[in-house]
């Protein structure tokens, strides 16, 4: 209770309802009772890594269309030959938030999006031990022994034979500035960091504890809450959607913030398919909206032009800046059996069993 105490009062500093800070602790669940001893918390020491509870697998899909996970081998030279990856496909390497790694919401279902594609090699970053509900403090103390892990997957894919230039770091919430403190620990410079409604509360503002403009050649944030993400300019080119503030269609959620949150990774999910990208376009350098559809901002009215470019996977390197999207519509929102799309990127939806994904061992553990 203590601790819950604690983080009440160091977020209502700051300016964020308490309530919310809850929220934010504990997923929604609403109630915490954890201690400090419950969480784990690590040191950012130089030997850190491999650390047994972070954990990297390949995503790949089988020529008969199942899923295939093998789990990264550091120690291995050859690894890489030998696994699922193919190098005539692009690699994007996903990186969960609070909370940990799930097959809903947030990184699951952006996960099952890219293998939908059978487009890229998908590589999963699991550190949901360090970013256990409801140990937020620890989460966002563990970012940088985090990582400095990740660094060292990076270096490992780089000097396997994995082209840079084609490699993107996806990151939600915490993740997002995992993928940004890595660039403190790497010897070459990444090209693309996608940034996912990158944290906001606890996360210091200082460059090297968090996602930065400086931390590749594009730095891609997309904003779609004020409360749990943050709103500032992030990146080299950032989206905001629907202001940056909170997504209209979550407004029957339970928790409209929260549900907002999440949503950014269904924008980047709907993204790898040009065709149904959301575009933006140029804005001034802090977005404003009203949600409530009683004002329309003039950028609001502007129909895709010269100077709107898509928002998330295909968004061209050159570009940078403001960019304003609007949209009503759930993003990703699976409206059919069957159709494209994930039901939890609908609100609301009814959860459906997770779809089992076999192993390259069987006596691999899961997480």
């Amino acid at each position: 209770m203590m601790f819950a105490c604690l983080m009440t009062c160091l977020l209502a500093v700051k300016g964020i309802n308490a309530q919310a800070v809850i929220g934010a602790l504990t997923l929604g669940q609403g109630t915490m009772n954890a201690s400090r001893d419950n969480c784990s918390w690590r040191r950012d020491v130089e030997d850190a890594c491999p650390d047994p509870e972070i954990n990297f697998s390949l995503y790949t899909v089988r020529d008969n269309g199942t899923p295939r996970e093998d789990r990264v081998d550091l120690s291995s030279p050859m690894w890489l030959h030998s696994s699922g990856w193919d190098p005539g496909k692009d690699t994007v390497v996903l990186i969960h938030g609070y909370g940990g790694i799930q097959d809903h919401l947030p990184i699951g279902v952006l996960r099952d999006a890219y293998l939908t594609t059978r487009r890229y090699n998908t590589f999963v970053v699991d550190w949901g031990p360090l970013a256990a509900i409801p140990c937020y403090a620890a989460a966002v103390h563990n970012i940088k022994p985090a990582a400095r892990c990740v660094a060292q997957l990076l270096g490992f894919l780089r000097n396997s034979g994995v082209p840079v230039r084609r490699t993107t770091c996806v990151g939600h919430s915490l993740g997002a500035h995992v993928c940004g403190v890595a660039a403190n620990y790497i010897n070459f410079f990444m090209h693309r960091i996608v940034g996912l409604d990158p944290a906001r509360p606890l996360i210091r503002n200082n460059l090297k504890n968090r996602l930065d403009p400086g931390d590749a050649e594009i730095v891609q944030v997309i904003h779609t809450t004020a409360t749990y993400g943050d709103p500032r300019r992030l990146g080299t080119i950032d989206f905001c959607v629907n202001g940056g503030r909170l997504q209209p269609f979550c407004a029957e959620s339970s928790n409209q913030a929260l549900c907002s949150h999440a949503r950014s990774v269904c924008y980047m999910a709907e993204s790898l398919d040009v065709q149904t990208a959301k575009w933006g376009v140029p804005c001034a350098r802090r977005c404003l909206s009203d949600v409530t559809g009683r004002k329309r901002p003039s950028w609001m009215q502007r129909a895709a032009g010269p100077l709107s470019v898509p928002l998330g996977q295909h968004t061209p390197d050159s570009v940078s800046g403001t960019y304003c999207v609007n949209d009503a519509e759930a993003p990703y929102c699976q409206r059919e059996p069957g159709g494209r799309g994930s039901p939890h990127c609908c609100q609301p939806y009814q959860p459906e069993p997770a779809f089992p994904l076999d192993t390259a061992a069987s006596d691999q553990p899961r997480h």
